[in-house]
Parts: structure tokens; sequence; C-alpha cells
């Protein structure tokens, strides 16, 4: 079933929507009639089953009866925010589509040293509102409560300024040293948020590791293979799934 989310508290059993894109999406693209029922998440993270009571061609708003959902809640049980140095185009929208997919709380980009691609000061805005916009209809199609906030660091040095309780580096010289146990070690101290930093095609300079270590990032590997700049963000959001999801106690 369908799921939408709503910048409004719902309070009441009657609703109303009277957003333009969402109108016209509800009303025209899917042409959605009298009773016909979907899910609204309102700005509160909260679910209602909704039935449609009246779609207004000349108003243009839909009517809804609406009742607070008692499904169960799709999100990790953890804050996790996901920090990838940028990657071409392409890849910095997949790894947003993908990252909520999986869970994450926020995502982070930034430059680093080896990053293939920089993005100039005038075009931040415009991307941040595609990949918002992008990240707002994988956390729909993904049936998620909330959407993953999208943001951007001109420099490496702003994740120093991250209050998460554990903070993570992969870091492909810990894989090549066989490193395979600091993540679960890690994890078993039950941490109530964590970041971890991902670097580019051409992997983090050794300064750029020594500067988070310094602020309390700890490096790890992510198993024996070297992954691509976007695949090891998926691998490592898939293993706090199965931590705190799948073989939860």
């Amino acid at each position: 079933m369908e799921q939408y989310f709503v910048n409004q508290t719902i309070e009441r059993d009657s609703f109303r929507i009277s957003d333009k894109e969402l109108y016209k999406h509800l009303a025209t693209v899917l042409r959605h009639k009298s009773g016909d029922v979907i899910y609204l998440v309102d700005d509160q993270n909260d679910l209602y089953q909704a039935t449609i009571d009246q779609v207004d061609t000349e108003n243009k708003f839909v009517q809804f009866n609406v009742n607070k959902s008692d499904k169960p809640t799709t999100e990790l049980p953890i804050d996790v925010t996901i920090a990838c140095s940028l990657s071409k185009k392409d890849k910095v929208e997949w790894i947003t589509q993908k990252a909520t997919e999986l869970g994450a709380k926020r995502i982070v980009f930034f430059n680093s040293q080896y990053s293939i691609m920089h993005w100039k000061a005038n075009v931040v805005e415009k991307k941040m509102l595609r990949l918002q916009e992008i990240a707002k209809n994988a956390a729909q199609q993904s049936k998620r409560r909330m959407i993953p906030e999208v943001s951007y660091l001109k420099d490496i040095s702003g994740l120093n300024n991250s209050t998460d309780e554990l903070k993570l580096i992969a870091y492909e010289e810990s894989a090549k040293e066989g490193e395979t146990s600091i993540l679960a070690q890690s994890l078993s101290a039950q941490p109530k948020s964590i970041i971890c930093a991902f670097g580019p095609e051409g992997g983090f300079s050794a300064e750029e590791v020594t500067d988070l270590q310094n602020n309390e990032f700890v490096s790890i590997g992510l198993g024996p293979r070297i992954m691509r700049a976007e695949t090891a963000p998926m691998y490592f959001l898939s293993v706090l799934s199965y931590n705190y999801e799948l073989n939860a106690k």
C-alpha cells in the first residue's frame, strides 16, 4: 500500500491534503477516488491509515478519514549517520537512495583529498534539494517513518564536530591488514548513535585518517575484500540491520 509524508501534524480523525504536488500525484496521476486507502506519516513520524473521503477537483484537495496505525516501526533501533566522500553524480544519488532504504538517519557528503568530484559553491543548494527529494521518495517506497537528513560538508574536518557516541572510519588499510574484529567489538557496547566515514574511490589519505583518529574516530575493516566507494556504506548498514534487527535478542 502506498505511503506518503505530510508536513503537518495529524490531530483529528479527518485530515485534508491540499499540497499541490501530492494532490496532483494522488488525484491526477494515480486517479485515487473515494474509498481508496493509503498510509500517511505526519511530521511527528506517526503512521496513519487514511481512507479517502473526498477528492475535490475544483478546490484541489483530498479529504481523508484517518486512524493511527499500530504497525511496528520500520526504523533502525540505533541512530546511524553515513558520511561519504563525494563521488560521481550518479553514485551520490545511488548512495542516498540505498542508504535511505537500509535505514540511515543522516547522510553526509564531504570533500576529501582524493575526491574525484568537487562541488562549486553555487551548485551545492541545488544538489542538496535533489538529494533530499531522492531520500524522501526512497523513504516512502521503503515505508520508513522518517526522511533522512542529507547534508554537505565542504571539508572532511567538519566530521570532527560529530557528537555521535561511536565514531568509525572504514579504512581499506585496516582491511588489507586483516582487521576483522573492531566493528563487532564496538557494536557489542550497544552505542545509541554511530557515524561511519567512507572514503572516495582513491581512499583516505594517511593525514585524513590521523586527524579523524585524533578526534575519537576508530579505524575498522569491513571484511577481507576491498569494496567500491558506493558498496562499503551499504555493507555497513546491512551489518547494523543484522546486528540490531535480525539477530536481536
